[in-house]
């Protein structure tokens, strides 16, 4: 089985459950790797990138189990992506030793209009170069599951926000926020990236989203997911990473 921080932490949690996770669509016969239907799997066009700007995921429990998550994509396309599950009460070990890393610059991605009730400082724009790494803390769930974070996590009130332009990256099919600042965690993600300047990772990522979207909806429709220009993309991306 591919293993990954996420994939990890969701077969520890898999492991504490006591009932089954029972998610839409159950019935179907799904790849453990990509969780789409066995004949839609995606896990040939899995491509991997490297970015120095650092994302965390802080999943809200729940997200683990979705086959509608794409904060997992964003670990595929980039090993060294922390994953930690959220806590109220305080921070996750490996995540409180990010945020007091001298070394890091930390901020925590969500819409500035989320954030009107808290003292937390709001920036639009990512730091110019200091020497320090850029570390981005990504929520991953729902938006009900993510403004609860937000507002009731008092442990992260000290992390800056970074509030993402509105006019960025926005595709996702398969689950609508239904306004228009709220992203999926994949989009999130490829607007920091663009925001950083770094297109070809952020089009690495959004060539995968893209095929995700496509092979998800090709599961839950039960018919075979046509190929298309991310397919193709990604397989001479990985074709030109193996000749080195």
């Amino acid at each position: 089985m591919y293993s990954t921080t996420f994939t990890r932490l969701r077969e520890q949690e898999l492991a504490k459950s006591t009932k089954p996770f029972q998610a839409k669509g159950k019935s179907v016969k799904r790849c453990p790797d990509c969780q789409m239907g066995d004949f839609a799997c995606m896990c040939a066009w899995r491509p991997q990138s490297e970015s120095p700007v650092d994302f965390a995921l802080l999943v809200h429990r729940k997200e683990l189990f979705k086959p509608t998550n794409t904060g997992r994509l964003i670990v595929d396309v980039f090993p060294r992506t922390n994953v930690f599950l959220w806590n109220r009460l305080e921070a996750p070990e490996g995540l409180e030793s990010l945020l007091n890393d001298p070394q890091r610059e930390c901020f925590v991605v969500f819409p500035a209009d989320g954030t009107e009730n808290c003292s937390r400082k709001v920036t639009r724009a990512l730091p110019p170069a200091s020497g320090k790494k850029t570390t981005l803390i990504l929520l991953d769930g729902t938006w009900k599951q993510c403004s609860r974070i937000i507002g009731l996590s008092r442990w992260l009130d000290r992390v800056p926000c970074l509030s993402l332009p509105e006019t960025l990256v926005r595709s996702y099919s398969v689950r609508d926020s239904g306004r228009s600042h709220r992203f999926s965690t994949a989009e999130a993600a490829i607007s920091c990236l663009l925001l950083a300047g770094e297109e070809d990772s952020a089009g690495v990522l959004q060539h995968y989203f893209s095929l995700f979207n496509q092979h998800y909806l090709a599961t839950r429709g039960c018919y075979l997911p046509e190929r298309g220009e991310s397919h193709a993309v990604l397989e001479a991306y990985t074709s030109q990473l193996k000749a080195g």
